[in-house]
């Protein structure tokens, strides 16, 4: 009887042991990341809010993109092997854009809208070969920090526009700031990742505006309500910790 005691206390010691040593050499599913990135935005539409009817001819807009840049804190959970994966964090990311306008009058403008935004984001990722190589797909969501982020260039000034009485630069800057209104930023997206080493990833990415960047407030200068919707192409380097 004490022999099958003891057999039976070392049967049990040995399994614990067997099973703590099997998870203590596991890899974590989960990972914490810090991102850095850089990327380009347009934002598309801004036109038919400052000419929403057709007034006159012989111009043209021009929609350019901008450089932003973006960082991020995230949590990753990914078991090694498994096709699927999750991600989520909080974000630091930028929407820019340039309305180019020029006119047979040779006067032109440019107008900048520069909007920051913190946020959340989370998606689902797709590891085909089941490390390595990913797909993600999901949105982010942020408040916009500087609402009246909008700048504005022009040669209205000069002496061959002065039987026009435009207002002076700076005033119509202050008019757009007031008037045009940046929003916060609900979006969807996905791209192409590659983790190496369970370490190091670069991912290059894009989301689509949902809602409208800019909402015109009422005004006297003919300035409309019009949809317009960001978009940003972002690529990433990220490092990820052990837990």
């Amino acid at each position: 009887m004490s022999m099958m005691k003891t057999v039976l206390n070392t049967a049990i010691f040995s399994v614990l042991f067997l099973s703590g040593g099997n998870l203590s050499a596991q890899v974590s599913p989960i990972r914490l990341g810090v991102r850095l990135g850089c990327g380009m935005s347009v934002n598309t539409g801004m036109d038919k809010i400052l000419v929403p009817e057709d007034y006159y001819s012989n111009y043209n807009f021009k929609d350019k993109w901008q450089l932003t840049p973006t960082v991020g804190v995230f949590a990753q959970y990914h078991v090694d092997g498994s096709i699927i994966g999750v991600e989520g964090g909080f974000s630091y990311w930028q929407k820019a854009s340039q309305l180019v306008y020029n006119d047979n009058k040779e006067l032109n403008y440019k107008v900048t809208p520069r909007y920051n935004y913190i946020g959340v984001s989370a998606l689902l990722k797709i590891y085909p070969w089941r490390k390595g190589f990913n797909i993600s797909i999901g949105g982010r969501a942020g408040a916009n920090l500087n609402g009246k982020g909008i700048s504005y260039e022009s040669n209205q000034e000069e002496s061959k526009f002065a039987n026009y009485h435009f207002a002076t630069v700076a005033e119509t800057e202050r008019l757009m700031k007031e008037k045009l209104t940046g929003q916060p930023d609900i979006a969807v997206g996905g791209g192409f990742g590659y983790e190496i080493d369970h370490h190091w990833a670069v991912d290059l990415r894009y989301f689509y505006g949902l809602n409208s960047t800019i909402k015109t407030e009422h005004n006297d200068y003919n300035w409309a309500e019009h949809s317009t919707h960001g978009q940003n192409i972002e690529l990433s380097i990220s490092y990820l910790f052990k837990l």
